[in-house]
């Protein structure tokens, strides 16, 4: 594989060109039956050439108590959009930022070309920069698991609660039995709107369907210690976007595309640090402000030390066991600088407070970190 600069590389290098699209009057089941027959994920929707909007299977998922007839026009959602010569960390961030997998490539509006996150990170491997990296340096520790008698619904409530597009499965000894994604649920969730004549129309209801019913039986691993090179390929090979880091044929890990994106937006030549917050509840968004606030204050006083360049941090709420919305809060934050990543985690029933005492952690390790440095280079 030829080498590739990470600066140098644009939309236009790495898009898909000529894409599948739909034209915007046409209708949910023929959407259905392109993604399906492409392989794709993500349709961009057309009037006569022109980029007007976008349907995934995260859209008819969200939406599926409406009928296949209904025109894709009525359920498109509007993405932003690329140039061809927008760089790749530009890309990256894009995608992060907005939450589209997909996004389109325009030349006065029209659509020439889409970059997929898996467009995207195929670029690694061919990048020395990055493809030496050990899955373990970005994979998220700790993965939340479901069994395979755990509802279509639950899954789908942990994905969204999570930001990820596929859970790993267990057996009671907690060893991988399977993988369930997105793409298992949609599909399975039209199958039984039609076979039980709803149709469409009326009110959702819960999806009573057993994850073990749609599952992927042969789950895809990986070890901590192999390269994010080695983590691409076998996403790219098997056409998935999540894989399970696994010991003893138990989950400790997850490596999804997403953590990819985060890896090549890091490398963004820029003065300020990119800063991602996930997970959030519409219950807790007032927190936003006050957090990037925490955030880049911390940023400031560790540039002093080192150069931080991405800091993502997820947010997840755990239930005290009597009410789902009462409970403390988790965060998992990493911390992407020059040389090194640092990972960090926090418990507290306050979430400033929690973010406070990640912040901390963080900033220990970093001094720690800078002291050893400073001590070899006086002996040396």
């Amino acid at each position: 594989m030829k080498e590739i600069n990470i600066h140098e590389t644009n939309a236009k290098d790495i898009m898909s060109k000529r894409p599948v699209t739909i034209e915007f009057h046409e209708e949910i089941s023929v959407a259905l039956g392109k993604m399906k027959e492409h392989d794709i994920h993500e349709l961009p929707v057309t009037d006569d050439g022109k980029m007007i909007g976008l349907v995934s299977y995260d859209t008819f998922l969200k939406r599926r108590n409406i009928p296949m007839t209904t025109k894709v026009e009525n359920v498109m959602s509007f993405p932003p959009r690329l140039s061809p010569d927008i760089s790749i960390m530009d890309i990256a961030e894009v995608m992060l930022s907005s939450g589209y997998r997909a996004v389109p490539v325009t030349e006065d509006e029209v659509i020439v070309g889409i970059v997929s996150r898996s467009d995207l990170i195929s670029s690694i491997p061919a990048m020395d920069i990055l493809k030496g990296i050990k899955v373990k340096e970005i994979m998220t520790h700790n993965p939340k698991c479901v069994s395979g008698d755990d509802t279509i619904d639950t899954a789908k409530s942990l994905m969204n609660r999570l930001d990820v597009r596929a859970l790993p499965v267990i057996d009671d000894d907690s060893k991988i039995t399977g993988m369930v994604g997105l793409r298992d649920m949609t599909e399975s969730g039209w199958r039984k709107k039609q076979k039980t004549g709803a149709g469409g129309g009326g009110e959702s209801k819960p999806l009573k369907i057993n994850i073990s019913s749609v599952m992927n039986q042969n789950p895809i691993c990986v070890d901590e210690d192999q390269t994010i090179a080695d983590a691409v390929e076998l996403m790219l090979d098997n056409g998935i976007s999540t894989l399970v880091v696994s010991k003893h044929d138990v989950p400790i890990g997850i490596v999804a595309q997403y953590d990819l994106m985060e890896l090549i937006a890091s490398f963004q030549k820029t003065d300020g640090v990119y800063v991602q917050i996930s997970g959030i509840d519409m219950e807790d968004s007032d927190a936003y402000d006050p957090m990037y606030d925490m955030i880049q204050k911390s940023m400031i006083r560790t540039g002093k030390l080192v150069k931080p360049k991405m800091f993502t941090i997820h947010v997840s709420m755990h239930s005290d066991g009597h009410d789902e919305h009462s409970g403390h809060y988790q965060l998992s934050g990493r911390m992407t600088t020059d040389h090194e990543m640092y990972y960090a985690h926090a418990t507290d029933w306050d979430l400033l407070k929690c973010l406070s005492d990640l912040l901390s952690q963080l900033d220990r390790m970093v001094r720690k970190d800078k002291s050893k440095k400073d001590s070899r280079h006086k002996k040396g």
